[in-house]
């Protein structure tokens, strides 16, 4: 697949690129553009004083110096689409309705591999096209675009349009794609984009070989391997569409194709679009007689799409009170994966109304403090979720008494989980919904000052990494993005601008919460703590008295929890009960779930990183 190329000036850098720059280009009522002052048309030249009149439009008779005009600006010829859409409108217009093709071409032309999605709304809204019926036009014109062949439409708005040199044709794209060395992943990825593209396949002896080449994979395959099953979906998928039906002795099973074992059949099913998976989920629950608990354990470990499969077919069974007790259990449990956890925050569907309740919210900052490391990757949107706006925090909080709402304060308080602004903006929302904890969260932050942070080498040295990375590598790179988004023109309009700039401010923010806190931390190896009272860097081995179960917890910096691996930071709620307490002490605590109970002190030992692990 080629595509033709373009000599067309559309920036500075292309004008240098193609020693165009002269004074030939400045003739009254030619058209150009400056990448901070956008479109502009040519009212005088005045060679003889050396100076250029150009009108902008929001920079009308401006005056420029002919030679910085000459080196600056950027040429347009009478075709190109800014031009046009200047000069004559309603043309534009008449062909965004009546022929599409031709104005993706025009577009295309002008703008060259800047020519993307991003850019063509950025050019035909609100003048062109209006904004609410950019969706509806753009939908439409996709598959005109499709239909024709001849324009490749990208699949990312980042990406550039192409004009083709000869129709596309998805079929032959999909043989060669499928008889290709290519990493089997993106294989399939690629097989099923190609065939997504195709309402139907003409040549079934085509449609035939294909499904040979996939027959003759699977018989060397093992079933429990990753692509066998996604191959045997392709198989199918082929058929339909070319409307071939093969007799019984060839027709292959797709049961038969499904992995045994639960963890690769997790795997295999996350990998699936969504109507795939709905397809498996259906044949598993046909042919295993309705498997609950397999479909629960897979539901541990879902993302949004598959926990969607998954609850839809327990909604028909009539099983939703089985969906929400295994739901309650794994919150109470601490058992709910990071994206599952999102997908029921986020979607907060009737069905699991009865969930929404204090013992989530402690669930969400459990999960968020076991992810600590990882928060701004696969624990990001969930964070972002609960700290921006009020809807979650309302669904949380709306049943709550005052003091579980205190206490839930508390726990927010003295996590180290929340950026300061974060923090701040999430106890702003509980005192909306609760405001007799205002008093709680003022007293605190009168104790709290710019006190001193005990934290171990090893999270110090993490946090100063991230500094390094966020001055050396990530603001450099924004500063960039802002530079390069400048040429695009207008900045009231220039999308690309404006995200630069929104990610300046977070990673500013964050260079000054980094510095604040490394500032005041103070390191320490816990070598030298004194056992004889509960201190930071001793083990904790105590006796619920409740239930006379034993258990033990390493108190340590405040940047070093991870309760998974029985480490809590001294800041949090649990580790302020036990500091200063003495062996044999009994005492009442408040565990992270907000229930009270009575421990007793049993032992207090030294942390040994090597023996404890880290």
């Amino acid at each position: 697949m080629t595509s033709k190329t373009f000599t067309i000036i559309s920036s500075k850098e292309d004008l240098e690129d193609e020693q165009c720059i002269n004074t030939n280009n400045l003739k009254e009522g030619a058209f150009c553009f400056h990448k901070s002052w956008g479109l502009g048309k040519i009212r005088q030249v005045d060679e003889h004083s050396g100076f250029v009149l150009i009108d902008f439009k929001e920079k009308p008779a401006h005056q420029m110096d002919l030679e910085f005009a000459s080196s600056s600006l950027a040429f347009l010829p009478a075709d190109h689409l800014l031009v046009l859409k200047e000069e004559k409108l309603s043309y534009v217009q008449k062909l965004s309705l009546e022929n599409p093709i031709e104005l993706i071409k025009i577009f295309i032309i002008s703008f060259k591999e800047k020519a993307t999605l991003e850019k063509l709304q950025t050019v035909l809204c609100p003048d062109v096209i209006q904004a609410e019926l950019w969706k509806k036009w753009w939908e439409n014109t996709k598959k005109v675009l499709k239909k024709s062949a001849y324009i490749h439409v990208p699949s990312r708005k980042s990406e550039p349009f192409l004009i083709l040199e000869k129709a596309h044709d998805p079929v032959s794209s999909f043989m060669h794609t499928l008889e290709a060395s290519l990493p089997l992943r993106k294989k399939v990825e690629s097989l099923n984009k190609i065939l997504k593209e195709m309402e139907s396949w003409d040549d079934q002896n085509l449609a035939l070989k294909a499904v040979q080449v996939i027959d003759d994979f699977l018989a060397r395959s093992n079933k429990d391997s990753f692509p066998c099953l996604d191959f045997a979906l392709l198989k199918e998928e082929i058929l339909q569409k070319a409307k071939i039906t093969l007799s019984q002795s060839k027709a292959s099973d797709l049961y038969s194709y499904i992995p045994e074992q639960p963890e690769i059949l997790l795997g295999s099913l996350l990998a699936l679009s969504s109507a795939n998976q709905e397809k498996v989920l259906l044949l598993i629950w046909e042919r295993k007689n309705k498997p609950v608990d397999l479909f629960l354990n897979l539901l541990n470990n879902a993302d949004g799409r598959l926990a969607d499969n998954i609850v839809k077919i327990f909604v028909q069974e009539g099983l939703v009170e089985l969906l929400v007790e295994r739901f309650n259990r794994l919150i109470r449990e601490r058992a709910l994966s990071v994206e599952l956890l999102y997908w029921l925050c986020k979607n907060r569907d009737k069905l699991f109304e009865p969930l929404f309740n204090i013992h989530l919210f402690y669930c969400i900052l459990y999960v968020l403090e076991r992810e600590l490391g990882a928060v701004g990757k696969k624990a990001e949107k969930l964070y972002d979720l609960l700290t921006s706006g009020t809807e979650l925090i309302y669904s949380l909080l709306s049943h709550a008494s005052l003091d579980d709402v205190k206490d839930i304060t508390r726990t927010i308080l003295l996590s180290p989980v929340f950026k300061e602004l974060d923090k701040r903006s999430l106890l702003g929302a509980i005192v909306k919904i609760t405001p007799e904890v205002q008093e709680l969260i003022s007293n605190n932050r009168g104790n709290e000052g710019e006190s001193l942070l005990i934290v171990s080498w090893e999270s110090l040295e993490q946090k100063k990494k991230e500094l390094d990375e966020l001055v050396r590598k990530k603001i450099p790179e924004n500063s960039k993005d802002i530079a390069h988004a400048r040429s695009y023109g207008d900045l009231r309009e220039n999308h690309e601008y404006k995200a630069a700039k929104e990610m300046q401010a977070v990673l500013m923010r964050r260079k000054a919460e980094l510095e604040s806190m490394i500032s005041r931390a103070r390191a320490t190896d816990f070598s030298n703590v004194d056992t004889t009272t509960v201190n930071i860097g001793t083990v904790v081995s105590y006796t619920d008295l409740k239930t006379n179960r034993t258990n033990s917890v390493a108190i340590l910096g405040a940047w070093d929890s991870n309760p998974s691996k029985g480490i809590i930071s001294y800041l949090a709620a649990f580790g302020q009960s036990l500091l200063g307490h003495k062996t044999g002490d009994v005492l009442q605590v408040s565990l992270e779930d907000g229930i009270t109970t009575e421990i007793r002190i049993d032992k207090i030992s030294r942390w040994n990183n090597k023996s404890q692990g880290s």
